[in-house]
């Protein structure tokens, strides 16, 4: 698969391909369409290597099972709704982006809010501590006072 080729999912490319995604399975598996697996188990789809599949299919159908290739038309709306679902897919994925970069924002405010809180909450011991040390101080002075009266 060419870098610069465009892929496609096999769910995306099956569509395209008006197939079952079991069937591009098949091809992949045969050897007869060239598929990249990621990581995370997903196939990869090159444009150029799905559109020589269709076309080869396309001919070979017609061939030799003598049916008519679908009206322009059908072939039209078809290749419309594919790029529509495609589109979409994308906007899928870049509003999750997005929401990756707002989780990870909030997770940061929410560290610093922790920060401060816990700091507010050492200020308040100090404050009870140094309130303890003058209401002693009082206790002291005021009977330093009772003393010298």
């Amino acid at each position: 698969m060419d870098e610069k080729d465009r892929v496609l999912t096999l769910a995306s490319a099956a569509r395209r391909a008006g197939v079952d995604p079991g069937s591009l399975r098949s091809m992949i598996d045969e050897g007869n369409l060239d598929a990249v697996e990621t990581e995370g188990g997903n196939l990869l789809i090159s444009e150029n290597s799905l559109k020589l599949i269709i076309k080869e299919t396309q001919v070979i159908e017609a061939d030799s099972n003598n049916q008519s290739i679908l009206d322009e038309d059908i072939k039209q709306l078809l290749s419309q709704a594919a790029f529509f679902i495609e589109r979409q897919e994308s906007e899928l994925k870049t509003y999750k982006g997005r929401e990756e970069k707002h989780i990870s924002l909030l997770e940061g405010a929410e560290i610093h809010i922790t920060k401060a809180l816990d700091q507010l909450n050492d200020l308040h011991k100090q404050n009870s501590l140094l309130s303890n040390e003058n209401r002693n101080l009082l206790r002291t002075l005021l009977k330093l006072k009772i003393k010298k009266n």
